[in-house]
């Protein structure tokens, strides 16, 4: 009995289609969680505006770290974390999330407080605070580095960075901003076709 070769190439196709799929799985369907923060309460930041370039600021974020686990199958549980504010490189605060999960197909609202007393701020960089205030938004930067519970859930070390427009007058909440996160699976995401992302 004689096979075609057009036989045996379907054949060996097929093997390495059977052969990946655990690796296509990993990589493009069981994907991280999208992450997003909020700043839902601000204070210390009109202090920036003090015409004495050396009088500290103290200052209190609250904010809402929004996790979307609707590209994935499994749970992903994070021990804890911390989240830090800065402004032009300058950290206004700092904080630890709690221990959360966010089950599959789910999505999680974590309250985090970020927080600093005694900031100390450069006269330029207060100057370019108070232009853009004038100007009606602030520039925030926010980072979030989140630690995984264990080996067993999958879930591993996460960072994020978020830039959040502040707007000034009155203490309005930021809107929900995407944040970009890096992790050795987060990369896949680039390249899976939009079926599979949703």
């Amino acid at each position: 009995m004689t096979i075609a070769r057009s036989e045996i190439r379907t054949i060996l196709y097929a093997l390495l289609a059977l052969a990946l799929s655990p690796l296509v799985y990993y990589l493009l369907v069981n994907l991280p969680p999208k992450f997003s923060v909020k700043l839902t309460g601000i204070q210390g930041l009109d202090t920036a505006a003090d015409p004495d370039p050396a009088a500290p600021l103290t200052t209190v974020f609250n904010m809402t770290l929004h996790a979307s686990n609707k590209r994935s199958r499994t749970t992903w549980c994070y021990r804890h974390g911390e989240a830090v504010v800065r402004y032009a490189g300058f950290t206004l605060g700092w904080g630890r999330t709690r221990t959360f999960c966010v089950g599959a197909k789910d999505t999680r609202d974590v309250p985090v407080v970020a927080w600093a007393d005694g900031v100390g701020l450069p006269k330029p960089i207060r100057d370019r605070m108070a232009a853009e205030r004038r100007a009606g938004t602030v520039d925030l930067e926010v980072n979030v580095k989140l630690f995984a519970e264990d080996d067993r859930t999958g879930a591993e070390p996460t960072w994020m960075w978020c830039e959040v427009g502040v707007a000034t007058g009155r203490a309005a909440p930021s809107v929900a901003t995407p944040c970009s996160v890096f992790m050795s699976k987060i990369w896949a995401a680039d390249f899976a076709p939009n079926w599979m992302l949703v």
